[in-house]
């Protein structure tokens, strides 16, 4: 997961965790994170939090236990999993309902999959405005071609908004 996340130009990588030195370091090492830290206390980790967002750092936290609860709170993007703690779940803004946390880079190929297809629909909105008033003045068309244009991109933006549930499978209902 995190050879992935590098693939999609996440920089950097932490772990921040309330444990000991000895299993953080471990874990950091073993997952070839940036950098740890050990024996965080939670206000602790929300400066951290903080200190990344004033270094011009987008910080996404993943957290599960309440002493997570004010970093999670802080974060630019907040992630946990089902079965942590209720306040945890509560303020986090994506709760991966499986507890699979390598659903995180689906998450992220969703999310750029979404920005891409926000940004041809606001093409396809304001396409049609630019169309129709330069036709007006520079071709003398009518209400007629108006409504043509109009209606022409409503059906491709209506296309486009359809997009996310291509490839997606059917429920059937019983």
């Amino acid at each position: 997961m995190i050879k992935k996340l590098r693939t999609q130009r996440i920089k950097h990588i932490y772990i921040v965790s309330g444990d000991h030195k000895q299993p953080t370091k471990r874990l950091a090492e073993s997952l070839e994170v940036d950098h740890y830290f050990y024996n965080i206390s939670p206000e602790k980790k929300a400066d951290i939090v903080e200190q990344l967002q004033k270094e011009g750092k987008t910080v996404c936290f993943v957290g599960d236990g309440v002493n997570d609860s004010i970093a999670i709170k802080k974060a630019h993007v907040s992630i946990s999993l089902k079965g942590a703690s209720t306040i945890a779940t509560d303020l986090a803004q994506i709760v991966l309902i499986d507890g699979e946390l390598y659903k995180i880079c689906q998450l992220f190929d969703l999310s750029k999959n979404l920005e891409a297809n926000l940004q041809r629909s606001l093409f396809f909105s304001s396409i049609p405005g630019v169309i129709n008033i330069g036709s007006v003045f520079f071709l003398n068309t009518g209400l007629a071609t108006s409504i043509i244009i109009d209606f022409t991109a409503f059906f491709i933006g209506l296309r486009n908004a359809m997009l996310p549930l291509k490839g997606q499978p059917h429920s059937k209902k019983r």
